[in-house]
Parts: C-alpha cells; structure tokens; sequence
C-alpha cells in the first residue's frame, strides 16, 4: 500500500476519534453537585446593609478572583438587569467566550440561586444545561458556589462566605428592577 493512502487513513480514523469523543463528551449527562449543607449563622448582633447592583457586583468579584487566585480560568460577575458570568473555555486550544444570563432568587437561608436565562458560547447554538456543564468541567470555582447544570443553575452560599473577623451574610432582598439589594450581615459575639 502507498505511504499516502496509510497516511490518509490514519488521518481519517484520528479525526473520527476526535470528532466522536467530542461528541460523547458534550452529551454526556451532567451530575448535579448537591447543594453544601448551610452551617448556621452565628449568634451575634445583626446589620442589614442596603446596597446598590453596582457595589453588589464589585464585592462579588473580588469575593470570586479571591477565591480562584491560583486558577488560570476567571470568571467575571455582572449585574445591571440581570446576573451575568462571563468567562471563557478552552475547546481544542482556541479560547471561547461564554457568557451566561441569570435571573435571581433568594432560599430560605438567604443564599442566591441563579437562574439560567440566556447562554452566548462564542458563536455555538448550544443548550444551557450543556454550557452550565462546560463551565463546570473546565473552571474550578470557589466552593460556595455550586453549578448545577440540569436544573440550569448556579448556586451561591453567601451564609458561607466569611466576611470580617468570623462575620456573615445572608441576602435579604434582591430586587434588580428597583435596584435595592438588602444583605443582613451577623457579627459574632465576643466573649
């Protein structure tokens, strides 16, 4: 046999591989993460601070970069509307942008629940449960937040972030239409 035939096959069967491994991993079914247990807030005296979209989202993100320092990937908050995540993923060596569109509500222990929208993976038409899950698999987020790709959200325990000293917060209100985000923040008691 010619050594272009060989090479031509060989070609052929690798990028059927590529293709068909892709394939399987994209569909693959997601797992959802289960939400963390919420640890209790402490006893303390409680403050409730009222915030705009705009300092929610900064505070937010530097929350976030402080918790992936050490990742390559970032993922970037936005709120005005909406929460946005803008971030990117890396398909054969070629950096996609994907930003994904979220409406949010509160649980009963004050954490957010994002819910998906809107997904913009570059130019793909892909499905959000398959994005979510992409952005799972090739980002490493903090541990309070939790993608749960088939039920298309992100889950966000504020009750687990420590703020100052031992303090946390909880969301209160989160009302992006008026622009009114209410966070109760509990400062320990010292003793």
């Amino acid at each position: 046999m010619n050594k272009w035939k060989i090479a031509f096959f060989f070609l052929t069967a690798l990028m059927l591989s590529v293709m068909i491994g892709l394939f399987v991993f994209i569909t693959k079914p997601a797992t959802d993460a289960p939400i963390p247990e919420t640890t209790a807030m402490p006893e303390g005296s409680k403050l409730s601070v009222q915030t705009t979209p705009a300092d929610f989202e900064a505070i937010a993100n530097k929350y976030i970069q402080d918790a992936m320092k050490a990742k390559s990937i970032p993922v970037h908050m936005y709120i005005n509307e909406e929460v946005s995540l803008v971030s990117e993923l890396s398909v054969f060596g070629m950096e996609l942008p994907i930003t994904m569109k979220f409406d949010p509500t509160i649980d009963e222990e004050g954490n957010l629940i994002l819910k998906q929208t809107n997904v913009e993976v570059g130019m793909l038409n892909i499905p959000p449960s398959t994005a979510l899950k992409l952005l799972n698999d090739s980002v490493d987020l903090p541990s309070w937040m939790v993608i749960r790709p088939n039920k298309e959200e992100v889950y966000m325990g504020l009750t687990e972030i420590e703020v100052l000293s031992g303090s946390r917060m909880q969301a209160k209100e989160f009302n992006l239409k008026e622009g009114k985000i209410i966070l109760e923040v509990t400062v320990p008691v010292q003793e």
